[in-house]
This record gives C-alpha cells, structure tokens and sequence, in this order.
C-alpha cells in the first residue's frame, strides 16, 4: 500500500457509500430488510481492508499480494504489447505469451496455473478501474462481490420475512465470512458466485420471474465457478435438484398423482445430474470424480507433511474411492465446520477463527439438543430451500475437511459453509417451533412433501 492508497480509495469508499445510500433510498419502504444494506456493505468492505493489512504487514504477502501484483504486470503488458494482453485476458496461456513479459512488465505470478490465473484474469481490468491502486482494487471487489450475498439474504428475506435479523447475522456478521470472503481473493469471488447461483436459480425455476434475465446470471455464476473451483458445483447441483423437484411435487395437488410420479422425477432427476457431472468431468479434465478423488488423497496426505509447520490436522488416512472417503464423512464434516479448535490454535488468526467455531459448535448443540435430533430429517422437507442450502452445506464442507487438513487453509477455503449451515439451523429451528414445539399450537402434516408454495 502506497500513497496513491490514501487518495483513490477514500474516493472510491466516498462513492459506494453514496450509491448504497441511494439503494436504500429507493428500496427501504417497500422493503424494510433493506435497513440492513449498508452495515452489512461497510462490514464486508471492513472485511477487505483487513484482508489488505493482515496480508500487507502480518504475513508479510501471499494471495492477495500476488494477484495485485500479477494485475499491475499485466496492466503494463497492455501498453507494452496490447496484442499479448487482449489475447492473455481471453485465456491463452501459451508460453509465447509468457515471454511477452520481461523486466520492465515484471512477470506474472499463477501463469501456469489456469485455475487460479482466471482471478488476475478477472480482476485486472478493476484494478485498472481503480487506477492501480491495491486498496481501491480491494474495495471495488469487495462491492462487486457483495451483489451475491445480498441477493441470497434476498431470498431469505422474501420467503421468511419474519427471520430477517437472523438472516443478517448468518450472512453478514460471522466474522469469518466477513474477512476471507472480502478482499482479492478466489474466495471472494466464489462465494458470490455461490449466491449469485442460488438467487438466479430460485428466480429461474422456482419463482419464473425474468426467466432468461435470471437464466443469464445463473450461467454466468457456474462459469466463474467452473473458471476457480469447478468441484463447488459436485456440492451445488444435487441440492438444486432437490430444491427444484421437491417444489414440482408439491405444485401436484393431487396426493396420489404426486406419490406416483414422485419416484419417477427423483429417479430420472438422479441420473440426470450424474450424467451432468459426468460430462462436466470429462470437460473439466482433471475435475472430474476418478481424478478429484484421487488429488483429494494426494493433497491430504502433502498437506499433512511435517514441513507445513505443525498448522495441521490428520483425519486418517484413506484411498480413493467412494467407499473409504465415506467413512470419514462424520470426522471430515466436524472438520469442515467446526475446526480449528481453542486447543489447535497456534497463531492469533487461527485462536480468532477457533473462538467463532467455539460459539458456531455452542449454537449448533443447542438446536440440536432442541430438535431431539431425530426431528431434523422430517424438518428438511418442510421447505425446498431448507433441503438445499443444508445438503450444500454439508457435502461443501465434508469436501473442504476431507482433502484440506491445514487450518491456514482451511478457515479461508470452508466459508462458503457457514451462511447456508447456519441459515439451515435457523430455518429448522423456526418450523420445529411452527410443528413440533410444544408451546405452540400442534398441528398434524399429513402431507410429506409441504411446501411454502402450498400455504401461500
């Protein structure tokens, strides 16, 4: 950070303030959820600037560093040879585009990783924007990337209008999701596209609201997904699925049609999506599931090496296949939801991280314990959404502490997690009070399949 910090980011915060504060203006009386816009902005603008710091004076560099100084190589390759530039931004990562940077361009970091390359891709025509400025990149990101979230506590907002507070808290206010998921990182960028995903999807086929408008953004989040992390989408799309056919069933007012067609349209769903994830593997190379099984493996085991600095866990060992990674589902999914504990902490970060995983682990045993456990199966189904954005978190985070047993790594890459896990608890928590608590009004559900469409 430099001076031209000091001057262009102040300027940039000035302006997206005045834009929120507009936003709000013209939304906040038909919709009251919108008094939240604006603290939860500045939170996850907050957020980036301390992505800035911790990165720029405690690590000493890393990611964030890396990507802005690979955008500020590119940016001089464009005046240098506009031709390497334009064909760079459009993927071409030969090697004769390589050696288009030289000592005066600076050479680029990531180039050979297409992967994580797409950030710089992605970004350095904002950090262009932003006049070349680390803080004002940062900031603009960060805004940019807070459209996604927004629109998923949208959606929260419009089917429960009652839960809007503790919607915000599990959005906005989870320290952790406000930090890693700001800033120039993969992390940002994917968590919006996440929501961004989820929003559009709901939109497109469960409300039909602007079908091709809402169709376009939902593609576009899966490129981006598929462009960083193209394993999100084994975890996003069997839950979309759910989401999708569970609300086509219930749309069936008749109770016998429904019980007949209901295994045909999960059946041909199934194989459906397996096909899907299919083709997208043989597309995606190296991602598809033979391949993301056995690097799962490779990485776990390289990342649990004693050169990483004690900064690990070991979950134990196992092959790639189906059937081993399984039975270390229930210890992966504690590790990707709830780890590092107090105990593991052996830095300031992780002892941070540790003492919202602390509160996150109290929280969740207390809904539990309320639930009587054996109530959460016949929950799920009271709401698509619920089964969506629960068996997302869940696969996500099984994925993430399977093959990531480094806390470094870990805290920042299980974000995506923590909205939708909490969200889940939430949500079941509100329809055990509705059904099952026995201080209010008992009511039978006959019907195994209610939905929010039906009630309204």
């Amino acid at each position: 950070m430099n001076v031209l910090d000091l001057i262009v980011a102040p300027l940039y915060l000035l302006m997206i303030f005045l834009f929120a504060r507009n936003e709000v203006k013209k939304n906040i009386e038909s919709k009251p959820y919108y008094k939240y816009y604006i603290p939860a902005l500045m939170i996850k603008l907050l957020g980036g600037f301390g992505v800035c710091v911790i990165y720029s004076f405690y690590y000493g560099g890393g990611d964030t560093i890396n990507y802005y100084t690979t955008d500020l190589c590119m940016l001089n390759l464009m005046i240098k040879s506009p031709n390497a530039f334009i064909s760079i931004l459009g993927g071409n990562l030969s090697m004769e585009n390589y050696f288009a940077f030289d000592h005066d361009t600076g050479l680029p970091n990531y180039f050979y990783d297409a992967k994580t390359f797409f950030v710089v891709r992605f970004t350095v025509l904002i950090c262009l924007l932003a006049f070349k400025s680390y803080l004002a990149t940062t900031f603009l990101l960060t805004w940019f990337a807070f459209s996604g979230i927004w629109r998923l506590f949208k959606m929260f907002c419009i089917e429960f209008p009652t839960l809007t507070k503790q919607f915000a808290v599990a959005m906005f206010y989870i320290p952790s999701v406000a930090f890693w998921g700001s800033g120039l990182l993969k992390d940002n960028i994917t968590l919006s596209a996440i929501c961004w995903f989820s929003y559009s999807f709901y939109k497109t086929f469960i409300r039909r609201e602007k079908v091709l408008w809402n169709f376009a953004w939902m593609i576009l989040a899966m490129w981006l997904i598929l462009s960083i992390k193209a394993y999100i989408l084994y975890a996003l799309l069997p839950g979309a699925f759910l989401w999708l056919a569970y609300t086509s069933l219930g749309n069936i007012t008749n109770r016998i049609v429904r019980y007949i067609v209901a295994p045909f349209l999960l059946m041909g769903g199934s194989i459906s999506i397996f096909l899907l994830l299919q083709q997208l593997g043989n597309e995606m190379g190296k991602f598809n599931v033979n391949e993301i099984l056995e690097r799962a493996v490779i990485t776990q085991q390289d990342l649990i090496k004693e050169y990483n600095g004690g900064n690990t866990f070991d979950i134990g060992t196992f092959d790639a296949t189906i059937p081993s990674m399984l039975a270390k589902a229930p210890i992966a999914i504690v590790s990707g939801l709830f780890r590092p504990f107090l105990w593991e902490s052996q830095n300031i970060v992780m002892v941070i991280s540790a003492l919202e995983n602390t509160v996150l682990i109290i929280f969740t045993v207390i809904i539990l314990i309320k639930l009587r456990v054996i109530f959460i199966f016949s929950l799920l189904r009271k709401n698509p959404i619920l089964i969506y954005i629960f068996s997302f978190s869940i696969c996500y985070a099984f994925s993430v502490g399977l093959s990531t047993p480094n806390f470094g790594s870990l805290v920042r890459y299980r974000i995506p997690s923590i909205p939708f896990f909490i969200t889940s608890l939430i949500l079941m928590q509100y329809y055990y009070k509705q059904y099952y608590h026995p201080d209010a009004a008992i009511e039978t559900v006959e019907d195994p399949i209610p939905v929010l469409i039906k009630k309204k």
